[in-house]
């Protein structure tokens, strides 16, 4: 009788078992994700949610809830907000399972579109494409504005000033018909960042040319210091890439080789009735003031 009651007792807890390990209840820890093959494993971005959707394609009985792979590609200058984040480019809930996608390009901005691969993100962007150049016409690719070209020496120049709205840049009085006409003012700092991919401001050697060259057309911008504007239609400043020298104009009065090189350009009309006044110079210049740009081809 003994052994009959331990036989029915071991038999009951085998078949407590057999119950609990079929049930297909998820764990918190492991949300459920479609299985994976490990030579294509397709990004799936999880609902955040407590009932997880079955990816278009697979039947719910695909669905392995014992078993969790999650790849999420995500550049690291990325703004977008993710249900997950990691410090890396690529990163998962599995050991090794990076080695299987191939992060995005570092010259990629986060851009996330709908994907027909199960709810995937995909990402493709670039941050500053190339501008498109036909003939002395330049298209900057970034705003699909348009400038006109010239040949100075051996390089190519904007013909026009630059009217990109990057950061620190303003209207002449903030009126965007001044943009339109004269382009954007820019502190020394964002002029560094502000042509299109390929082009430049120009050397201290650069503008040298372009100031001995009578076909530069110059344009007389203006400036603006903490929001006061001056000088429209007679006088023009450009930022420069070159280092102050100390016979340049304002050297010791604007910090020396500490402030920055800009080009100055003074209207005929301007200069008419001031004899012996110099039209087109050096100077140098405090960086947080804002002057045009001129780009140069690299």
């Amino acid at each position: 009788m003994k052994k009959k009651i331990l036989s029915l007792g071991f038999t009951g807890l085998i078949t407590l078992f057999v119950g609990c390990s079929g049930d297909d209840a998820p764990s918190p820890a492991a949300p459920p994700i479609a299985e994976a093959s490990s030579s294509s494993i397709a990004p799936v971005v999880l609902s955040s949610s407590s009932e997880q959707p079955v990816p278009p394609g697979l039947s719910s009985s695909s669905v392995k809830r014992d078993t969790v792979i999650k790849i999420i590609t995500v550049p690291s200058d990325s703004q977008i907000d993710y249900p997950y984040k990691a410090d890396k480019e690529v990163f998962c809930w599995t050991d090794d399972c990076e080695k299987t996608i191939q992060p995005p390009s570092s010259s990629s901005k986060a851009t996330a579109t709908s994907s027909s691969n199960g709810g995937g993100i995909t990402i493709d962007a670039p941050e500053n494409k190339p501008p498109v150049v036909n003939g002395m016409t330049l298209t900057d690719t970034r705003d699909n504005n348009a400038y006109q070209l010239i040949q100075i020496g051996s390089k190519l120049w904007m013909a026009q000033d630059l009217n990109y709205a990057g950061a620190t840049s303003e209207c002449y009085n903030e009126q965007e018909s001044n943009c339109a006409t004269n382009g954007r003012l820019y502190t020394f700092n964002s002029a560094q960042k502000a042509c299109p991919s390929g082009w430049r401001l120009p050397t201290r050697d650069e503008a040298q040319e372009a100031l001995s060259n009578e076909s530069m057309p110059w344009s007389y911008s203006g400036r603006c210091k903490d929001g006061d504007c001056n000088f429209m239609g007679d006088m023009g400043f450009h930022w420069t890439s070159g280092t102050p020298e100390s016979g340049d104009k304002k050297f010791d009065e604007n910090g020396g080789t500490s402030g920055a090189l800009i080009i100055v350009e003074k209207s005929p009309e301007y200069v008419k009735d001031k004899e012996g006044e110099d039209r087109l110079f050096f100077q140098v210049d405090q960086k947080a003031k804002r002057f045009s740009i001129r780009c140069v081809q690299e």
